[in-house]
């Protein structure tokens, strides 16, 4: 199939997503694309092949009125996961041509085989920091050579690399999609920016920055000047090695340095438990402080505004607040992996310190986040790639749909 297809008006379009875990930055980007293709294709039949169905459908269920929740890819992706690379992507195509080598998801390959869009939404998920997701690759392109689907992918970040078996076998694979985009400029130079199926229109939750609801200015923690979010996952080589207990300090450090009372102080979830081991070893010493979990994160929006300062471990918190103009510092744990993030970031535009260090500035900054016609430049290169995937319907078809609609009550 071609890169632009019919599936905005009808068929089946399948969305790839590491959802449900839940991770506020993962949710975030398949329900911005829920949020799309409702506007856009709202009588397609969506489904989202997930790792954790379940969790993902009381999240996100109400974005899309014909969506529903599978894990048959993930399935695929488990199954193969001790295997050797090629031998993993090897097993995953006859997988799809032959369903009874694993005869319990035979009928989700038969959903899978009906797809007219396979579609890899946006994240740093598909590299060898989870080596085995290479399944998932495998598997679209298979369907796009045996079932004449349209493979496409977006805001991927494919960064580490990996050794030169891996790598070659990545571009293999990318070599089925009709369109392959990424999010920062080492995986575009991975890909081959020569490619004109190749892009780089960075992270897909730039395709949902600019909606208000995402946002949350009026709630007691978007009052707070300072706003933590703090990992406790990948932050083994923080720190050479210290990982939690030095963020711990790094908490003590900044509070002291900028003289900030803890009445002004949020802390942010966006793991439930992975987020708020930090919190809670400062917890007694910042009594007023105010912990936002990530149901209410969720439900509510993220607490950024201008004048705020964040500092973030977390890559969506950054570049989400940033967009709303907060300041910040991005501390990034593991080496091979989120300086690159922050970094893709900064090089869009925001203006956020991005550090691996412990040392913090003596004063918070002050130079404020992404400039607003960078947020504006980058909402609309991710809003013109998704309108080139699925194309919203033309004048005379929203009048047809709203005919339908009528004479249907």
């Amino acid at each position: 199939m071609t890169a632009v297809s019919s599936a905005a008006e009808s068929g089946l379009i399948y969305l790839v997503a590491p959802s449900g875990n839940p991770n506020y930055g993962d949710e975030f980007i398949i329900r911005a694309w829920l949020r799309y293709l409702a506007k856009v294709a709202p009588a397609a039949e969506v489904v989202v092949d997930c790792h954790t169905p379940g969790q993902a459908s009381v999240l996100l269920t109400r974005w899309h009125p014909n969506v529903r929740f599978v894990d048959t890819m993930w399935r695929i992706c488990f199954e193969t996961a001790q295997l050797p690379a090629a031998e993993a992507a090897a097993v995953a195509a006859d997988v799809l041509a032959n369903p009874g080598r694993l005869p319990r998801i035979a009928s989700g390959v038969d959903l899978l085989a009906r797809a007219d869009t396979v579609h890899l939404v946006g994240g740093g998920y598909v590299n060898v920091v989870w080596s085995h997701h290479v399944a998932l690759l495998a598997t679209a392109a298979a369907a796009a050579r045996q079932f004449d689907a349209r493979a496409v992918a977006t805001g991927q970040g494919l960064l580490p690399i990996g050794d030169d078996e891996w790598s070659a076998l990545l571009r293999e694979l990318i070599d089925d999609f009709a369109v392959f985009d990424v999010r920062d400029e080492p995986s575009y130079e991975v890909i081959g920016p020569a490619d004109p199926r190749h892009r780089f229109t960075g992270d897909d939750a730039w395709l949902d920055a600019e909606e208000p609801a995402n946002y949350n200015a009026e709630s007691r923690a978007a009052d707070r000047d300072l706003v933590f979010c703090l990992q406790s996952d990948l932050m083994e080589d923080f720190a050479d090695g210290e990982g939690v207990d030095r963020l711990a300090r790094v908490v003590d450090d900044v509070v002291e340095r900028w003289g900030v009372p803890d009445s002004q102080i949020a802390f942010l979830e966006c793991i439930p438990g992975a987020d708020r081991r930090v919190f809670d070893r400062v917890a007694g010493r910042l009594p007023a402080a105010v912990f936002v979990p990530f149901t209410e994160l969720w439900n509510r929006g993220l607490p950024a505004r201008p004048g705020q300062t964040w500092v973030s471990t977390r890559f969506h918190p950054h570049l989400l607040a940033a967009a709303a103009g907060a300041n910040g510092i991005a501390l990034s744990g593991r080496s091979d992996y989120y300086p690159v993030k922050h970094r893709s970031l900064t090089e869009a535009g925001s203006r956020w310190q991005v550090t691996d260090s412990v040392h913090v500035p003596d004063d918070p900054p002050t130079d404020g986040g992404f400039p607003a016609e960078d947020t504006a430049a980058l909402v609309a290169g991710k809003t013109a790639l998704a309108n080139e995937l699925y194309p919203p319907p033309s004048a005379w078809r929203r009048v047809a749909r709203a005919l339908r609609t009528r004479a249907g009550r």
